[in-house]
């Protein structure tokens, strides 16, 4: 897959594995593994965004969470949790699939 260094300095690479692209995201320390397709028109999750977004506090009140846990599609913004993967919008109905990802020696391990 690669070494810790190296996917915490690109960010973010896809890597082929039975024929899906999986998007390994480096946020501060963890490393997440996504399915790089959106569901909505397959565009490439890691031409996105990641950052926070406004989550219910309190009835009729919001604030910023999530942050560095919402991956964003580049083409039409559907945010994704990035730890499970659910739609922010429609968590019931759609997702992406997500993959254990562990660090052993320096290295970053991808478990598809």
């Amino acid at each position: 897959m690669g070494t810790v260094e190296e996917l915490r300095r690109e960010g973010c690479r896809v890597v082929v594995v039975d024929g899906r692209r999986v998007g390994v995201i480096s946020v501060g320390e963890e490393f997440f593994a996504i399915n790089d397709k959106c569901p909505h028109m397959g565009a490439s999750m890691c031409a996105g965004s990641l950052s926070g977004t406004l989550v219910a506090a309190a009835p009729h009140q919001y604030e910023y969470g999530l942050d560095d846990r919402v991956i964003r599609c580049p083409w039409h913004g559907w945010e994704f949790d990035l730890e499970t993967g659910r739609s922010l919008l429609e968590p019931k109905r759609s997702g992406l699939r997500t993959y254990p990802v562990t660090q052993r020696d320096g290295d970053v391990v991808l478990h598809a």
